[in-house]
């Protein structure tokens, strides 16, 4: 009988994942100080001026992290801010080996901790390394992970070092995908924008009543359905048009994950909503936090906003440029992974822009201003292989109950599928813009 796997980082980035939406525009960070193969702290990155993950992490274990090793997803911090250096934290604490899976981008701690560390008589692993080490045998306290995440497409079968080390790449990559958005904006200054949408066989998203109302269409499955909630939790904000929320009158919540829920965002365009249309929306109806009221972008003033909601009207002419004032807006917010669950028209209007004379005047575009930022930055596509959709949908049609389907847009010639899973009937690509 094998052994099952313990694994350290995955419990640090589980820790992660409660800090986004509290930590920003600091990263969510997570930790766990193991000392004898029993986690004895767990700590995950405060708001702003307050504690960081390892601080926690260590506050929580108290006497018990001297000799103890701690597991961080990000490399600790180094230097004085609003908060003394992580890294002189644990030197204090008496921390024999220090384990992160993620190097900071950050200039001011990029590469910089690891010495500190090594200096001070810590053992140091970080990246691959150290992820491949969090990977022990079972702990004896009966720490595990949770099953649904957004990263996970397989099973693995730990019997051997072989299945340890596979196990140590899975969970560097889980990293490295949770940070994307943070790396990113610490490069730019910009908010990534990760969009995801699902289409049938036919590649339909909806369809339109006899009276030319829109109404939704269930496409995936309860596998990808985690999934999605997983990347609703690990996004600061998530954003829907005005079309979508009418039609489908979506929560946006996390139900199905582990995590916070992120703030929610309409895009109205130059939709002015009826004070009856807020008062049905399940958005609106929900007691917020001053920090995660729903937020309305809109080319219009909207004098029926409820109370419990911001509005924020934008100023430029086209699509493009008030969807970047937007996300400049989310940028000074500090928020740094945007979820887009577009409807097609507002699928249309992102991917119009990489369509132009397919990539040529995209091209020219770029080159003339070294400001040119990207409409969005990954797109999510879930594909369902069952025919049961279409063929439903193209008997309601037949029938004159449903006046016609909708279609997904044609993606942007510009575009390149890096990455690609299968659950259950449902097949994901993902896709990034071809540089």
């Amino acid at each position: 009988m094998s052994a099952e796997i313990t694994n350290y980082m995955q419990l640090a980035l589980e820790q992660a994942f409660f800090a986004i939406g509290e930590s920003r525009p600091n990263p969510a960070v997570g930790a766990v100080v193991v000392k004898d193969g029993i986690v004895v702290g767990k700590g995950r990155t405060q708001r702003p001026g307050s504690a960081h993950a390892e601080v926690m992490a260590l506050r929580d274990a108290g006497e018990l992290a001297r000799g103890a090793s701690i597991f961080v997803t990000l490399e600790p911090c180094c230097h004085y801010g609003r908060t003394p250096p992580c890294t002189k934290a644990i030197i204090e604490a008496g921390i024999r080996k220090v384990f992160f899976a993620h190097s900071d981008p950050n200039p001011v701690v990029h590469g910089k901790s690891r010495s500190i560390l090594e200096n001070a008589g810590i053992e140091v692993h970080e990246g691959l390394d150290a992820c491949i080490c969090s990977c022990v045998e079972a702990c004896p306290n009966g720490e595990s992970s949770t099953e649904c995440r957004v990263f996970e497409f397989s099973n693995l079968s730990y019997q051997d070092k072989a299945a340890r080390e596979a196990e140590g790449h899975d969970i560097f990559a889980k990293v490295e995908r949770f940070f994307e958005a943070y790396d990113y904006f610490v490069r730019t200054k910009c908010t990534f924008v990760e969009v995801k949408s699902a289409v049938s066989q036919d590649n339909f998203m909806g369809c339109i009543d006899k009276s030319g109302k829109r109404l939704p269409l269930t496409i995936t499955k309860q596998g990808a359905n985690c999934w999605n909630h997983e990347l609703r939790a690990m996004s600061d904000a998530i954003l829907v048009g005005a079309g979508t929320l009418l039609a489908d009158n979506p929560s946006l919540d996390v139900r199905y994950a582990v995590g916070n829920n992120p703030v929610k965002i309409i895009w109205a365009g130059h939709h002015e909503f009826s004070a009856e249309e807020f008062s049905r929306s399940k958005i609106f109806s929900a007691v917020c936090t001053t920090d995660k009221k729903p937020l309305v972008f809109s080319c219009v003033e909207q004098p029926n906003l409820p109370d419990i909601a911001d509005s924020v009207v934008l100023s430029c002419n086209s699509f493009a440029e008030n969807w970047l004032e937007m996300l400049a807006n989310l940028s000074a917010r500090g928020m740094h992974r945007l979820m887009v669950e577009p409807g097609a028209g507002l699928a249309r209007e992102l991917f119009g822009i990489d369509n132009r004379d397919r990539s040529e005047n995209l091209q020219e575009t770029q080159n003339a201003s070294e400001n040119w930022r990207p409409l969005w930055n990954r797109l999510d596509l879930w594909r369902s292989t069952d025919t049961f959709i279409d063929e439903t949908l193209e008997k309601l049609i037949e029938n004159g109950i449903v006046k016609a389907a909708v279609e997904y847009p044609e993606l942007p010639a510009n575009i390149i599928a890096k990455e690609a899973a299968v659950i259950g009937p449902d097949v994901l690509t993902v896709y990034y813009l071809n540089p």
